[in-house]
């Protein structure tokens, strides 16, 4: 004799509730990841007070190591960094950086000298809607950054 198999039927794929779950979770987690992008203002912000640092530190090198004065001037939006010829009598420009999406404002031009030391006393004011920061440089050519609110 044989015996008959009970068939049981199953359905497989997915019910209403499972798909509303599933897609709540897929959502939540692109709604967690959009909000943890970068803030670009904030971080425009970041590196141009790095490479603004990072040319005075430069300038300050240059000056020492090929025994000319070096001078760093502001422009606008640019960093720009010059070495004094003295055969020619002129500034002549070594390099220039665009600083994007910050103002640049300096009281002064600071020019660096074989010594290490600093021809005038210079505040530089790096600033956008995410914040403000200031660079000093002492006479002695120290370099400070200091955060406004």
């Amino acid at each position: 004799m044989r015996r008959l198999k009970k068939q049981s039927w199953q359905v497989t794929g997915y019910t209403l509730l499972e798909t509303v779950i599933s897609m709540s979770i897929v959502l939540a987690v692109i709604f967690i990841g959009s909000s943890l992008k970068p803030d670009t203002r904030k971080h425009q912000l970041k590196i141009a007070v790095n490479q603004i640092y990072s040319n005075l530190s430069l300038a300050r090198f240059r000056a020492i190591r090929q025994q000319v004065p070096v001078k760093v001037t502001f422009e606008e939006n640019f960093c720009q960094l010059s070495e004094f010829d003295s055969q020619r009598s002129f500034w002549v420009i070594k390099s220039r950086r665009f600083l994007e999406g910050v103002q640049v404002t300096a009281n002064n031009t600071p020019v660096f000298y074989p010594q290490g030391t600093v021809s005038n006393l210079a505040s530089i004011k790096i600033s956008n809607e995410r914040g403000l920061y200031l660079i000093t440089v002492a006479i002695t050519g120290r370099l400070k950054i200091t955060q406004s609110n």
